[in-house]
């Protein structure tokens, strides 16, 4: 690797044009520098996330839950995950990114260390919501982040990496989840369950104090950049500002007035409503339609987050190489509303089931990465922290939604099928509005100069 990360010695620190060679080397140098980081952050960050999908096969009964009991507990996470992202961003452009991940991943591993030790559904649900405050701002943080070091014609790769992380962190989550459920159950007298969020909650404490030491905040105080390739960096990045149109307006208003902030947000949410399912619900779904196995249920959720890897590699590798993103993200969502819709229709088997949710999967994680391309580019430097927070606060309301309603159309219909079709559905309006309301502005891709 050293290799990769060296780069030819500068002598000149003049802000002379770059080559298209030497930028590609330059982009390539940052993302080897700074996204093995992320991506393990993250990694961990979905993990702590979304293990309570496996831990509720044993926890539920410990704790007395049942399912409507669980998708609220699962779901209140994001109430005020959600509802404390704008000033976590906002804070995060003021204090930098060292500390404020310092500050995220510190309290959030120790807020999932002590959910090993809740007794009652209440103090789950205590938990679940302080979790939901430590974690606030980590993911449109590091959106930001990258917009110090990508312009837009670079982010769909860089973005893809950080997706990339939840989905490698869903598809080892049960395996490892179920194995430690089975294998440490029991132990120091504790359950397999409780195991799982000790395990799995100290990892986030040790990359908060990583993150501190190895992260820089900007391009301009790295000091493994010469004097010309900060210069170089720095000019990419201006000419792809969006410049602000209405400089006199309130950025909240600006934001809120704006049809295409909204667009944004209804097409992240439904996608969103997705993922939750995957990652809160398909033990659950796999369980019922005939898997009664522990670790067996474990092992299959592998496969439709395998072909989510695939999806993410693929559609993003296309996007940014062909240099389109409109396009990418409406067959994205044509798969991801095939497979929901298929995989409640017609299914008759856990095969045919997992078979599905594999194609569904690959479309949902690809618009994921693919759409934050989109309001990165739109937004202009002004408006880009609160805008990605607002976007990211309002979509991640279906963290709360999605689960929930899940939750309740189970016990009120016995199966899943009513609450999946609704979530293809919306996301078969999202759709329309990616091929027929977005604009050109919201979907370029390269700098305006």
């Amino acid at each position: 690797m050293s290799s990769i990360l060296a780069a030819p010695a500068a002598t000149d620190a003049s802000p002379d044009p770059a080559s298209p060679e030497s930028l590609k080397r330059l982009f390539w140098r940052v993302r080897w520098r700074i996204m093995p980081v992320l991506f393990v952050c993250y990694c961990v960050a979905w993990l702590d996330r979304v293990n309570v999908g496996f831990t509720q096969l044993r926890m539920g009964e410990a704790l007395g839950m049942d399912p409507a009991q669980f998708g609220f507990a699962a779901g209140i996470f994001f109430l005020t995950y959600a509802t404390l992202e704008v000033p976590s961003n906002l804070l995060f452009r003021k204090l930098g990114a060292r500390k404020t991940f310092l500050r995220i991943m510190l309290l959030w591993g120790l807020t999932v260390m002590a959910t090993a030790f809740v007794r009652t559904p209440t103090e789950f649900y205590i938990a679940r919501l302080m979790l939901g405050v430590f974690e606030a701002g980590f993911f449109p943080g590091m959106i930001l982040f990258l917009t110090y070091w990508f312009p837009s014609d670079e982010r769909a790769r860089a973005l893809a990496v950080v997706y990339l992380a939840s989905a490698g962190a869903a598809a080892i989550a049960g395996p490892l989840s179920t194995g430690i459920m089975v294998g440490l159950d029991g132990a120091q007298g504790l359950h397999g369950w409780q195991w799982v969020f000790l395990l799995q909650g100290l990892p986030a404490c040790l990359l908060g104090i990583v993150c501190y030491f190895v992260l820089t905040d900007t391009p301009q105080q790295a000091k493994w950049l010469s004097a010309r390739e900060k210069a170089q960096l720095a000019a990419a990045l201006e000419s792809d500002r969006v410049p602000d149109e209405r400089p006199g307006r309130g950025v909240a208003a600006t934001l809120l007035k704006d049809p295409i902030v909204w667009a944004f947000v209804l097409i992240y949410f439904s996608a969103a409503c997705a993922n939750v399912m995957f990652n809160f619900w398909m033990p659950t779904i796999l369980k019922e339609s005939g898997v009664t196995q522990l670790l067996d249920v474990g092992l299959l959720t592998v496969l439709p987050w395998a072909s989510a890897i695939l999806g993410l590699l693929t559609m993003n590798w296309s996007s940014d190489r062909f240099r389109e993103r409109r396009w990418h993200m409406a067959v994205a969502f044509v798969l991801a509303i095939v497979g929901l819709f298929a995989a409640v229709l017609l299914v008759n088997s856990p095969i045919v089931l997992v078979a599905f949710f594999c194609l569904a999967n690959f479309g949902v994680m690809s618009i994921g990465s693919l759409f934050w391309t989109l309001p990165t580019t739109y937004l202009s430097q002004r408006t880009a922290p609160a805008g990605i927070a607002m976007i990211s606060m309002l979509g991640q309301l279906s963290g709360f939604v999605s689960p929930v309603a899940l939750g309740y159309l189970r016990n009120l219909t016995g199966g899943f099928t009513l609450g999946i079709s609704l979530i293809a559905g919306l996301m078969v309006v999202s759709l329309w509005l990616v091929v027929r309301v977005l604009p050109a502005s919201a979907v370029r891709v390269g700098r305006t100069a």
